[in-house]
């Protein structure tokens, strides 16, 4: 496949995905009342974010600053659709951004770490945690992982009843199906 056919494939990708995060952010607008029980799902998991926001603090203070490979990259920066189900479920607004720097730090990050707010982070970038970030999480006095590890599965189960309360929702309201696999790429959206 030759490279313009590529960005094409990419450009056509990022449409429909642009295009599904509209009718998400449509359907919220329109329909507020009738996805109570997805906002109650999302406040359930933002409290959960929170929960175990001060066990990961405490160990990303301990592995990243001495990392000398950045993971937090801009290319992970970004919201997928099912963030998005999460993020205007919760009332935040999001907007386009229209550059992706692969490689570049990112926008996010600052010397104290990243500045959003743990709950309203993408989900790549919440869930992604490397082989030193385990180790030293693993290493943590007492019953601290484990309590950990039970509650991200929860948060777990929580995330893919609320997508999959969305995908039914959404059916219901727009005649439309949306698959799960609709939600899983990433979007050009970002916190505002």
């Amino acid at each position: 496949m030759g490279r313009i056919s590529v960005i094409k494939g990419l450009e056509n990708s990022n449409q429909a995905h642009n295009n599904t995060a509209r009718h998400i952010e449509e359907i919220f607008g329109n329909h507020k009342s009738d996805l109570n029980e997805i906002i109650d799902l999302s406040q359930k998991v933002k409290k959960g974010i929170q929960v175990i926001d001060p066990f990961l603090q405490q160990n990303t203070s301990i592995v990243c600053p001495g990392c000398n490979k950045v993971c937090c990259i801009d290319q992970h920066s970004y919201y997928s659709c099912e963030d998005l189900i999460y993020i205007y479920s919760l009332g935040l607004e999001v907007q386009e951004c229209e550059s992706i720097d692969v490689t570049a730090p990112c926008r996010f990050l600052s010397s104290e770490g990243c500045r959003l707010e743990r709950a309203v982070r993408p989900s790549g970038c919440n869930w992604y945690f490397c082989d030193s970030l385990y180790d030293s999480m693993e290493k943590s006095p007492g019953s601290a992982y484990y309590d950990f590890n039970d509650s991200l599965q929860e948060l777990t189960d929580l995330w893919m009843e609320l997508v999959n309360e969305f995908c039914c929702k959404f059916k219901k309201l727009t005649g439309n199906e949306m698959r799960i696999e609709d939600l899983m790429s990433s979007s050009k959206r970002r916190i505002t």
